[in-house]
């Protein structure tokens, strides 16, 4: 098995064409017709299937296609960590950040980032743990920091609590209800659930309404994205559960306010990382910088939002 094969092989799963697929590596179709044949000899299975539009990945092809990812990363890693030990700037860092990570944690450790590695490339992927699992096994993503519940990571990770965590209602800022101390004040609300960031250590938002002996809370709209979210609260009445760091921008907090309500657990934030996988050296670099200024954060700013909050 030769690396061209990983190569041809990964190309063809992106592009679903063979045709696409040469045109991007600038070969003919036929070598990589045969590439991928010389490899499914080797291994004794289909990794392709044609179908109307192009091919698609046998349930064998989708197996080694896993594989061939980590491999294709790890060779990666392993050419820019050489540079980087001989001195060199270059390189890439693919990290995956939360919302609130990016709002609280991201503008200072990029900034700083940039200043010691300028030439370098810094991919950063707006998500929370389980969708980005898979590329943090494989190696495609360096690490992860933002909301963890333990006892969700497999012991292959490195977890490394930042802070603790918590969330609040928020609605427009005047809202009719700005001043509610209960959820038993809130009943009547219309709320808006943020479907990618409604996880709460105890559970949904909605569970805290029957913990208090109270109906579900009327849910009339979902939002996939912190703009739709802010927007949408801006032009209405409706409520919804927010990271706290989201209040840390001064652009948001203009336009959105707490409750007076208490401030309801939510996982920590920590960064995670695979055991076995060291980081590069400008990864490892900006890993650094995420841990100093998640600490910094947590003991100046969530010990006296939690204070305030329960007062």
């Amino acid at each position: 098995m030769k690396l061209s094969h990983l190569r041809d092989v990964l190309i063809v799963a992106e592009s679903g064409s063979l045709r696409s697929a040469a045109r991007q590596l600038r070969a003919t179709q036929p070598a990589l017709t045969r590439s991928i044949r010389e490899l499914e000899h080797e291994l004794g299975v289909a990794l392709f299937e044609r179908h109307a539009k192009g091919v698609r990945l046998t349930d064998m092809g989708r197996v080694f296609i896993r594989r061939a990812q980590a491999v294709q990363s790890e060779i990666k890693r392993a050419q820019e960590e050489i540079e980087q030990l001989k001195g060199g700037t270059t390189g890439e860092v693919s990290v995956a950040l939360s919302t609130a990570t990016i709002m609280s944690l991201m503008p200072r450790a990029v900034a700083e980032f940039r200043r010691r590695f300028p030439e370098a490339v810094l991919k950063i992927h707006e998500s929370f743990f389980q969708p980005i699992e898979r590329e943090l096994v494989s190696g495609r993503i360096d690490f992860y920091v933002g909301p963890l519940d333990r006892a969700s990571s497999a012991p292959q990770f490195v977890v490394e609590q930042l802070f603790t965590n918590h969330r609040v209602v928020v609605a427009r800022r005047g809202h009719p209800l700005r001043d509610a101390q209960t959820l038993a004040e809130l009943v009547d609300a219309h709320w808006l659930r943020p479907t990618l960031s409604s996880h709460i250590v105890e559970g949904d938002f909605e569970e805290m309404f029957a913990r208090a002996g109270l109906p579900r809370p009327a849910i009339v709209l979902q939002a996939r994205s912190a703009l739709i979210t802010i927007l949408a609260l801006r032009d209405s009445d409706l409520l919804t559960v927010v990271p706290r760091q989201w209040l840390d921008v001064s652009m948001i907090a203009d336009l959105i306010e707490p409750l007076t309500l208490p401030a309801i657990a939510a996982a920590p934030i920590a960064i995670v990382r695979r055991q076995d996988l060291p980081l590069t050296p400008i990864a490892e670099h900006l890993c650094d910088l995420m841990r100093r200024v998640g600490t910094h954060y947590g003991n100046t700013h969530v010990a006296e939002a939690m204070t305030s909050l329960s007062a």
